[in-house]
């Protein structure tokens, strides 16, 4: 094999390779032969059929093959032998294969490379807190849901439901006089309006509802019924209700007792603690995001481009099939994924550059990914799902997503280091 390597740039190198013709045969009957000792053709004995026999029938697939081959050795030695770093997998054309006339074989791909850059100054970046203390009006809107939560509803009486009571009704959309929507049976509470009603006119409006009452409320159609000429436009939210419910609040002890306290001091103790746990989640969250897209931005690369052009693509078959999904016209999808191109572009920089920086200090700190970090990160989707590891552990590996997941880890690992790195000063 005849091997050639040329770099254009940093960040991008071109292998091309020739296999001689002669060698290609004999490969080619090598592959052959191995498959005859491995088939069983009516006719002939184990190990005995016939070369032209296996070619008929199985040479277009022996030559896949060793192209396919033959590229891999070509890849591996062009990495070894000008001690390449690969960014992406090899790209292949057809446009890049040739086959000549004696029965050589030819190719020629790119490979892109990882840019070198020098990292900025990262493990000791300044950076203010914005975590706030819990406020009381808090703690009491938090109690206030809870009461609200472990309610029980019961038959509304002559006065109709309160501000948190439920209807059970029967619900139109009416465009003028026509209904565009309808559905029997619906449950609804002041807090859950149909799309398309202002939250506030819903809410005053089922305040005093009861049994048999009918009730309007203007709204704006939504854009997703069937008929076209309704979608957005003014309408009306027409029910009648068939059961009012009313909600009521369980007493403080049962209260106390499903949240296992004994008083409301204690109460409002542990939605206090909850509320802060959750208060500096956030804050370690946002001080992990700043940091790292203070690095990002102080670090200088050029991208290669066919890589950036690669998941740009990506992006958008994605979007695409989404839309496919959700039944929107071909026509349409079409137009709308050359609208977000450039915002998908953007985002695929975006995140090539946070990957490589990402794994560029994970390196330079040795934040290396264990075994047992994987298998925590596994146990810990399967809980989250309800499902056993070993199938989502199969999942995974069937998909091919154990470098993402691996990329994942090292982040969250990254982003701790460059928070605990920080000197994280008080407001002033």
């Amino acid at each position: 094999m005849e091997l050639n390597v040329e770099t254009s740039g940093p960040s991008l190198a071109k292998v091309s390779f020739t296999v001689p013709g002669d060698e290609f045969e004999k490969e080619f009957r090598n592959g052959l032969r191995q498959v005859g000792q491995r088939v069983r053709m009516k006719g002939f004995r184990p190990g005995k059929v016939p070369v032209h026999v296996l070619e008929k029938q199985f040479g277009d697939q022996v030559r896949q093959d060793l192209m396919e081959h033959f590229m891999r050795t070509a890849y591996q030695r062009a990495v070894d032998e000008q001690e390449l770093k690969p960014i992406s997998h090899p790209r292949v054309t057809r446009e890049g294969l040739t086959r000549g006339e004696d029965g050589s074989f030819g190719l020629e791909f790119e490979i892109s490379l990882r840019p070198e850059f020098t990292l900025p100054s990262y493990d000791s970046l300044t950076i203010t807190s914005e975590l706030e203390p819990v406020m009381d009006e808090q703690i009491d809107q938090v109690v206030e849901d809870l009461r609200r939560q472990e309610s029980v509803p019961e038959p509304a009486e002559d006065e109709g439901i309160g501000e948190n009571g439920l209807v059970v009704c029967d619900l139109k959309f009416l465009f003028g006089e026509e209904a565009v929507f309808e559905r029997e049976g619906i449950r609804l509470a002041g807090h859950t309006p149909p799309p398309g009603v202002e939250p506030e006119k819903f809410a005053a409006a089922l305040v005093g509802a009861k049994v048999d009452d009918e009730i309007t409320v203007e709204m704006v159609l939504p854009p997703t019924l069937e008929k076209e000429e309704a979608q957005g436009q003014p309408g009306t939210c027409a029910m009648v209700v068939r059961e009012a419910f009313k909600m009521v609040p369980p007493s403080d002890e049962d209260l106390f007792a499903k949240l296992e306290v004994d008083s409301e001091d204690a109460l409002r103790g542990k939605v206090r603690e909850r509320l802060a746990d959750a208060a500096d989640q956030r804050e370690r969250g946002r001080l992990e995001t700043v940091l790292l897209d203070q690095v990002i931005a102080g670090t200088e690369f050029e991208l290669p481009e066919p890589l950036l052009e690669e998941q740009t693509d990506l992006r958008l078959r994605q979007l695409s099939s989404q839309m496919e999904q959700s039944g929107v016209e071909a026509d349409k999808i079409e137009a709308e994924v050359e609208q977000q191109r450039p915002a998908a572009r953007e985002e695929a920089e975006k995140g090539l550059r946070a990957l490589l920086v990402v794994e560029a200090i994970g390196e330079k700190e040795s934040l290396l990914v264990t075994n047992d970090e994987i298998e925590a990160e596994l146990a810990s989707i399967a809980e989250r799902n309800d499902a056993p590891v070993e199938e989502v552990r199969e999942y995974y590996m069937k998909n091919n997503l154990g470098q993402q997941m691996a990329v994942e880890v090292l982040e969250r690992k990254v982003r701790t280091f460059l928070r605990e790195s920080a000197k994280i000063e008080e407001p002033s």
